[in-house]
This record gives structure tokens, sequence and C-alpha cells, in this order.
């Protein structure tokens, strides 16, 4: 097989007259920008209803920072199982958030789970958490067409 080897000053270019916008062809390209800006402008995703809270340790501070995880069992009608978390530092305070920071949860019915680690699990080792193994909140209903902020407290029982 044999090739031959093309050097950059062997290259030539050839030039073309373009041939000048029809008006069509104008009213086309203006009608897919503005398509293109209006489907990048706005919120994405389903519909979010803010959530906020505070976790409390025996009616205290918490002892160390944690996570307050939503997991949802039922979405409303047409929405999306999404879960979501929040945050918290030892003042327990919490935003929601699913897609984007602090957005909330989409309407549904959810589990919550709090973690707060005396003992990170790892390296084989099981973890040693605040929150007693049997806790559970109530389960958190948020009903579809909500629109104001819902505001959350958890107060995490002692350990037996």
């Amino acid at each position: 097989m044999n090739v031959r080897k093309v050097l950059p000053h062997q290259l030539t270019f050839v030039m073309t007259k373009q041939s000048p916008m029809l008006p069509e062809d104008k009213l086309a390209l203006s009608f897919l920008a503005l398509c293109l800006l209006l489907n990048g402008c706005g919120k994405k995703g389903p519909v979010t209803v803010p959530v906020h809270g505070i976790v409390t340790f025996n009616g205290g501070p918490c002892p160390q920072s944690g996570t307050v995880h939503f997991a949802p069992l039922h979405a409303a009608e047409g929405l999306p199982l999404r879960p979501g978390s929040g945050d918290f530092d030892v003042d327990g305070t919490f935003k929601v958030t699913s897609f984007e920071p602090g957005d909330g949860l989409v309407p549904g019915t959810y589990r919550i789970q709090i973690e707060c680690w005396e003992q990170y699990p790892g390296d084989f080792k099981p973890g040693v958490s605040y929150v007693p193994e049997k806790y559970e909140p109530e389960q958190l209903v948020i009903e579809d067409g909500t629109r104001e902020a819902v505001e959350v407290s958890y107060d995490v029982p002692p350990k037996p």
C-alpha cells in the first residue's frame, strides 16, 4: 500500500462564493433562535415545593453535622419519584434539595431518615450513629398544588 505524504505548503484552498440568504431562510433561522432562547430560559423539571426545617436531639442541639434523607414512597399523579436530602450543621437547620440546591421536594409522600454519625462507617467497620436504630419520623406528605414553603422539625430521641 502506497501512502502519499502531503506537506502543509502543498495544500490549496478553494474559495467559493456564498449565495445570499433568502428571506425565507432568515425567517426560519430567526424562529429557530427564538425556540432555543425560550427553551433555555426558566425552570426545568417538575414542580418542587421548598422544604426547610430543623433537627434537634432530645430537644437540644445536634451533636454533629448530618443529613436528612427524603425517600419517595408515592409521587403525586404525573410526577416522578425523586428523592431529596438536606444537610444540617450542629444548629440543625437544613434546606432540602432534589434537583437544584434548596429547590425542595416534588409533591408526594416521603419516608424520612436522619443520619448523624458519631463514628462514620468504613474500612470494614460498622458506623456508630447518634440516631437510635429504630427511630423513624412520621412520613411527610406534600399535597399536589402546594405552593407555599413547607417547614418541618424532627426531634431525635436519646438512644436507649
